[in-house]
């Protein structure tokens, strides 16, 4: 009957993702590609090697069983083509697993797909068969770790990460922290370790640096996606999966609220990969996924959901360790000359306004402002769109007012007024205010106020910004590529 409702389902998918017997550190996957009819098998494989030292002698199966769905929706993310602006993609994943009998309930599965759907834009299904194959070495093999009061968080290398944490380590000098960092990226991986070496020299003996690199082998013949919509997805699984073997309950990211939330600029600003990775709805859909799976309550949390980066940054700039922000990463396409950051898309422009604000001096070198170069797109155009969000969102709170005028409008017509533009900010405040502990007027508040500071400190820096940037698109004397 199983082998029967798989077929159905596999002829009603675009793509078709086959794990055959089972995950181990390494994996073969038959996928299939039903447009083209054509079947590949990739190998994956996750190196989990630093799971050994844990706080739990026992490997749960059911954390097993989460760091596989985590890799098969990676590879799945990775190998299936998702086109944003067309019909939704049909991804079916067969994936064998310890515990069927929890993964294939409908509230499991629906949980998993509507998840993934929302995160993706693609349509997902799932169908989970006994797991037969060997068990993954580390579940037997443990050194067990010293126990503490300890917080997990997801690690990333950026600017967001490093001042969290930097944040996290003053005000909560009783902790000890485990960073997680995993992902296929080497260069990634690489300044994960150096970041995390400096808060090491700063704060020693309280923090610790989990790997868990995903990657391919034998996949060159197969296309994949550069924007993978699941990432923080499956950063999420993984990084839950570490946080339950070190007895913890909780995970974190580190992550601006404005940024998480990611509204979008404008309608006309097409091509915006707008993620929602961080988004206070993937969390807490992704706590509930997990706590189904684990059968006891799992929190995924951002602490600076309320907080602009640059007030995140301001830590930095009271301890006089702003030098440390420039090793950090934020471009969203890095580039591969000498000067890596490109200075112009949405993030390393966020990162330039947070610094500014903040009084920070960057020591970053970005192409576009250090190196003679120019895209050959108009390299103002985040910029614009950035800013076309700033206008609109000072409207909605100040009027054409200065934003720091006018704060004495009562809350609800602010609030109002946003969410007839933004309506996701009222599903937000409706489904997390009981986790974020907060009443519902309260929550309004503090998101009015993380908008309004924006906006304040968008004022503040734009002039600074545009300089070198927003430049007639004609100009002759700018290099080109």
């Amino acid at each position: 009957m199983l082998g029967i409702k798989n077929e159905i389902r596999t002829q009603d998918s675009d793509y078709t993702l086959d794990f055959g017997s089972g995950l181990n550190s390494n994996g073969r996957i038959q996928f299939t590609d039903r447009a083209t009819k054509k079947e590949s098998y990739v190998e994956i494989a996750l190196d989990d090697r630093e799971f050994k030292l844990r706080s739990k002698q026992e490997f749960p199966s059911v954390v097993a069983d989460l760091m596989d769905l985590a890799v098969a929706i990676h590879a799945a993310d990775r190998l299936a083509f998702q086109n944003l602006r067309q019909a939704q993609t049909r991804i079916h994943v067969i994936l064998p697993v310890r515990h069927p009998e929890i993964m294939n309930t409908e509230l499991f599965r629906s949980q998993l797909e509507s998840l993934l759907e929302w995160a993706t834009g693609s349509r997902w299904l799932f169908d989970f068969s006994k797991r037969s194959d060997a068990e993954r070495s580390v579940v037997q093999q443990s050194s067990l770790s010293l126990t503490s009061q300890r917080e997990v968080a997801m690690w990333s290398g950026g600017l967001d990460a490093f001042a969290g944490l930097y944040q996290r380590l003053r005000s909560h000098p009783e902790k000890s922290f485990v960073l997680f960092g995993t992902g296929g990226n080497v260069n990634v991986h690489r300044l994960q370790e150096d970041t995390e070496k400096q808060i090491r020299a700063i704060f020693p003996g309280r923090c610790t640096l989990y790997r868990v690199p995903i990657s391919f082998r034998d996949s060159n013949a197969v296309r994949k996606n550069k924007i993978t919509r699941a990432r923080g997805v499956v950063f999420a699984m993984l990084g839950a999966a570490c946080a339950s073997l070190m007895g913890q309950k909780e995970l974190c990211f580190y992550e601006n609220g404005t940024g998480a939330i990611n509204l979008p600029y404008r309608p006309s600003a097409l091509g915006l990969d707008h993620t929602r990775s961080v988004h206070p709805l993937t969390l807490l859909k992704v706590s509930d996924l997990i706590s189904e799976l684990l059968g006891e309550p799992f929190r995924v949390w951002n602490p600076f959901l309320f907080s602009t980066k640059s007030e995140m940054c301001q830590i930095l700039a009271e301890d006089t360790t702003c030098k440390l922000s420039s090793l950090t990463k934020s471009c969203d396409s890095p580039h591969r000359h000498n000067l890596s950051q490109c200075g112009y898309c949405s993030s390393c422009l966020l990162r330039r306004q947070a610094l500014g604000a903040a009084r920070i001096e960057d020591k970053t070198r970005y192409l576009i402002l250090h190196g003679n170069y120019l895209p050959a797109k108009d390299p103002s155009e985040s910029l614009r769109n950035m800013l076309a969000q700033v206008d609109t969102l000072r409207c909605l709170l100040v009027g054409a007012a200065s934003p720091l005028e006018n704060r004495s409008k009562p809350q609800e017509v602010q609030w109002e007024a946003l969410t007839r533009k933004f309506p996701n900010l009222d599903d937000i405040v409706d489904r997390c205010y009981v986790v974020e502990k907060l009443t519902t007027l309260e929550m309004q508040s503090k998101l009015i106020r993380l908008y309004q500071n924006y906006v304040a400190e968008w004022d503040d820096v734009t002039s600074q910004l545009s300089v070198n940037l927003i430049k007639s698109r004609d100009s002759e004397s700018l290099y080109r590529d």
